[in-house]
């Protein structure tokens, strides 16, 4: 099994289907200069071969995938298919790969040009990446190691969800709180970079989802997501600072900050920590 099957198994997606994606992104970076001439191609065939990510993948199998990727491209067009390419992968860990694979054709040549810069920063709008996520790709970028492209983003989307569960718990959001979540949101370091229209997408589904159940099984998906202390203390501070930011704390809210809190095996003690630094 390959890392990118690895990387497919423990992010739920079916990894043929991720792979033509994160080689069409790799196309998509190629063709954002307006041209794909021979040279790319070929930077593309030997960024893949150079990746551990891509073992084992049967030159018939890749040649089909290029040619599947450019033909999209001509038929549809720039635009259209890094915005399919954004609809295809649902998961943030999903779009961190195709982004990083993009940012390995464009540190082929050794450098980045004005062009690959502008495209990486619009693919960077359309797949909704962090400035966190993106630094770490620009600065492996030139020199990758092996686990490069199917290293563990960012947990964007963990910390996300435990937010928003703490303010969709048992009630209906008005359209205002919902203004007061999404500002919220953007204002945090941890979503630093993603574009606000991709946000507002991703908090009204996420609110929808939460409003009418669904709470109790993301809670036994979070710890697997969050495997560092640090990170499930900030995924649980997250979700306390929007319990307490409209000055009143429910009784729901409450029982959902110590249902999280085991969730996520917190020291009670610790979490006292973390909850004063919030208030």
């Amino acid at each position: 099994m390959s890392d990118l099957d690895r990387f497919a198994e423990r992010y739920e997606v079916d990894a043929e289907s991720l792979r033509r994606w994160v080689i069409e992104a790799m196309v998509l970076g190629a063709v954002s200069d307006g041209e794909f001439d021979q040279r790319e191609s070929e930077t593309i065939v030997g960024v893949i071969a150079s990746q551990a990510e891509f073992a084992g993948i049967q030159p018939d199998e890749l040649r089909a995938d290029l040619e599947r990727a450019f033909q999209g491209i001509v038929a549809d067009g720039f635009h259209v298919r890094l915005h399919a390419l954004a609809g295809a992968l649902p998961r943030y860990a999903h779009r961190v790969i195709a982004f990083r694979a993009a940012v390995l054709v464009a540190f082929a040549n050794g450098r980045l040009d004005n062009d690959e810069f502008s495209f990486l920063r619009q693919m960077q709008k359309v797949l909704g990446i962090t400035e966190a996520d993106v630094a770490q790709a620009f600065e492996q970028g030139n020199e990758p190691d092996d686990a490069f492209l199917t290293a563990d983003p960012e947990p964007v989307e963990a910390y996300l969800d435990c937010l928003l569960m703490a303010a969709a718990v048992d009630r209906e959001l008005a359209e205002e709180e919902l203004a007061t979540i999404i500002a919220f949101v953007i204002s945090r370091d941890e979503f630093d970079g993603l574009d606000e229209d991709v946000m507002r997408d991703w908090i009204r589904e996420r609110l929808q989802r939460y409003a009418s159940g669904g709470i109790a099984a993301r809670l036994r998906t979070l710890p697997d997501e969050l495997p560092e202390p640090e990170q499930r203390e900030n995924a649980w501070g997250l979700a306390t600072s929007m319990v307490v930011i409209d000055g009143e704390v429910r009784a729901s809210e409450k029982e959902f900050i110590e249902q999280l809190r085991v969730a996520l095996d917190l020291d009670e003690a610790r979490a006292d920590i973390v909850l004063r630094g919030v208030e």
